[in-house]
């Protein structure tokens, strides 16, 4: 019997830059991305799948965000729109991207793009110091492991995701550490795509690619 396939995550790439108007009183609108040293000019469907793949609010915890998802997504906000032919200019304009965590090639993708982090890091709390948050003073947006803080927090070096996680394991073989979760770059890669669409939907972090 065949091993099934694991399924790849959908992770939009790019920095979202606010609409753009270009003529007083018109109706005429994009939505601004930036990708690299380019910003694209997205009309409403194809920024509306663009959103999409940084997840929906209604999303369960453990579900992997995939191209299958943004599809059923898209039956409830873009009906009758035909999608295909969108995401597979996305994909192919490289605004969207499939990455399959565990995959030899999600190492690839993390040494060819960055963690841009926004918002502040807040820290822990006396009620729940196993959780860290992420937000504006006194507002927290997202609570996270201490793991995925630390790398949120470091990615505001503008090293690519895997310089991040091999330096953050390194750090823990030096300090003693011996749980491999924490240890391996590899599996902290993994953690961190897992852990990804929530803050990508909360907006404290984007992906883009390394210059």
């Amino acid at each position: 019997m065949s091993t099934p396939t694991p399924e790849a995550l959908l992770l939009p790439l790019g920095q979202y830059f606010g609409s753009f108007h270009p003529k007083v009183g018109a109706s005429e609108r994009y939505q601004r991305v930036r990708l690299g040293p380019d910003v694209w000019d997205l009309d409403d469907p194809r920024f509306a799948l663009w959103a999409l793949a940084h997840s929906t609010a209604d999303r369960e915890e453990e579900q992997l965000w995939s191209l299958t998802s943004v599809r059923r997504a898209a039956g409830v906000h873009l009906p009758g729109v035909d999608v295909e032919p969108l995401l597979d200019g996305l994909l192919t304009e490289g605004l969207l991207v499939e990455v399959t965590p565990d995959d030899p090639a999600a190492v690839d993708f993390a040494q060819r793009h960055r963690l841009g982090s926004r918002m502040v890091g807040l820290g822990n709390s006396a009620d729940e110091p196993w959780l860290w948050s992420i937000g504006f003073f006194e507002r927290p947006i997202v609570k996270v492991t201490r793991t995925i803080y630390n790398l949120w927090e470091s990615g505001r070096s503008g090293e690519s995701l895997w310089d991040v996680c091999e330096s953050l394991a390194a750090d823990e073989r030096d300090s003693g550490g011996t749980d491999t979760e924490l240890t391996e770059p590899e599996l902290l890669l993994t953690a961190l795509l897992r852990a990804l669409h929530p803050l990508l939907l909360a907006s404290v972090v984007y992906l883009e690619p390394q210059p």
